[in-house]
């Protein structure tokens, strides 16, 4: 799940670049309403998919301030690497407790 996690990744660094390339150079015709629409729509998608997460899942996992970013820029994508990162973090956690 590792590659999946860097490839979505991948196809939405482009797919954010497609969409500010949009804002900052307005494509000709009605492209531009149709990528600025498209805009609104994953940042609108993404927001929702971070308040279902925060909402079902903060009191169960470990939040860190980058993973609300990951969730808005990545969506489903950041969320699984979020997902992958937790045990991780568990084991940081415990092995920092254990410490003192």
């Amino acid at each position: 799940m590792g590659i999946a996690v860097w490839i979505g990744r991948a196809i939405f660094i482009v797919i954010w670049g497609v969409l500010a390339a949009n804002i900052v150079a307005p494509f000709p015709g009605k492209w531009f309403a149709f990528f600025l629409m498209l805009t609104a729509i994953v940042i609108i998608l993404h927001a929702i998919q971070l308040l279902m997460f925060v909402t079902v899942y903060k009191p169960h996992l470990q939040w860190r301030r980058g993973d609300y970013w990951q969730i808005l820029l990545f969506g489903v994508v950041g969320w699984m690497a979020i997902m992958r990162a937790q045990a991780k973090r568990t084991r940081n956690l415990e092995h920092s407790s254990s410490d003192e």
